[in-house]
């Protein structure tokens, strides 16, 4: 029963429903720019908010069995200023908040703040102070928070190709694929002594380890990236990306041997990796540029940004990217002749194409009668005037 109150304290933790707000508010923006782009919705669900909601707590399930493993625990003063900081950065940062900035943000900040931030009480009591935690501790954090988003970042970026339309490259429009989802991923904590205890909660589970007492604590530990791919497949940025990530978690490893032999260079350590973390953005964003391609314009075609799901389209051998040919075997070079081409058979689609590697292909399928409108194959619509 204790337990089950403990996972219910953590549907009741402010930063959680901050963070949903937030991805509810980011499924919005894209759905509003999907459909001032493309005169409708590419994705109408707001996949955001649902992988949020199942996705981090998939997540959350196997890294807590690491962190229960390995007996992994923060002090609470370290817990508070995260979730401080952490809904601060959600309230007034206009961009997805920067999950490893802010770890080594509170880390540095617990550090120095030590047991003087609340002089009210002996926080060496309660088990607020970091002294109360091996520095091992926060290299195992970093360890849970990169290994989480190698993972996220590896089976979900670029899963659903959302395309924006930006500033024309050269005379001709360009489309990015931005990514900006956020998880929350709850991650059991062990939290050193009674401070629950003392504060009336006198229901919450408490541990006694090595002659010391720990309260068990769901931790909502935020992931996400804010990336936007201009030239290559996203999936192929991303599994580049999550590879070097996945190379930071063994990075952690590597700091956590070093500070059982020199806990007090626990600050240059996630320095380190911060530093390290912005170099595998600076890279991913360098494998995207080093591309010759764009998602731009064409004039002997039309150029495939994106097909929407539960479409016809879906049955055709077609990628973002592509650029169609001929439709019905009319030549095309814009949205309203694609369709005017679609006219002339108004139950099937006939195309050939050439892909971004420039091969050609021919590929067909059945469409909906009278409506080639709902084909979903997302355009560059024709720019007015």
């Amino acid at each position: 029963m204790r337990t089950l109150l403990v996972v219910g304290s953590f549907a009741l933790q402010p930063l959680l429903w901050l963070a949903i707000l937030r991805s509810w508010l980011t499924s919005r923006s894209r759905v509003a720019h999907e459909r001032h782009d493309f005169s409708s919705a590419v994705y109408s669900d707001h996949y955001e908010l649902r992988h949020m909601l199942t996705q981090g707590v998939i997540l959350g399930v196997g890294l807590s069995i690491l962190t229960l493993i390995v007996g992994f625990s923060l002090p609470l003063n370290w817990i508070l200023i995260y979730e401080a900081l952490a809904s601060l950065s959600l309230l007034i940062l206009p961009t997805t908040v920067l999950p490893i900035t802010l770890l080594v943000v509170t880390t540095l900040l617990a550090g120095v703040l030590g047991s003087s931030w609340l002089p009210v009480f002996d926080l060496q009591t309660l088990g607020l102070s970091t002294a109360d935690v091996p520095a091992t501790n926060f290299a195992w954090l970093f360890v849970i928070a990169f290994l989480g988003l190698g993972h996220w970042v590896a089976h979900y970026g670029g899963r659903f190709d959302s395309p924006r339309i930006y500033a024309k490259q050269r005379g001709k429009r360009i489309a990015g694929y931005p990514w900006r989802e956020l998880l929350v991923v709850p991650v059991v904590t062990l939290v050193p002594g009674d401070w629950f205890v003392q504060g009336g909660l006198s229901w919450w589970p408490m541990l006694n380890l090595h002659g010391q007492t720990f309260a068990v604590l769901f931790l909502p530990l935020l992931l996400g990236v804010r990336f936007t791919v201009f030239r290559e497949v996203p999936k192929a940025v991303y599994r580049h990306l999550s590879r070097q990530i996945l190379v930071l978690a063994g990075l952690a490893v590597v700091l956590l041997g070093w500070l059982l032999w020199r806990p007090q260079d626990l600050p240059i350590g996630v320095i380190v990796l911060l530093v390290c973390y912005g170099w595998c953005l600076w890279q991913a964003k360098r494998y995207d540029h080093r591309q010759s391609f764009w998602y731009s314009q064409v004039d002997d075609g039309v150029r495939v940004l994106a097909i929407r799901p539960g479409t016809p389209a879906n049955k055709l051998d077609l990628a973002a990217g592509d650029i169609i040919l001929e439709c019905n075997h009319r030549a095309v070079n814009s949205e309203t002749a694609f369709y005017e081409a679609l006219l002339q058979n108004p139950t099937y689609c006939h195309l050939r194409v050439r892909n971004m590697a420039g091969d050609l292909k021919v590929t067909e399928t059945a469409i909906y009668s009278g409506a080639p409108h709902e084909i979903g194959i997302v355009l560059f619509r024709d720019q007015e005037g």
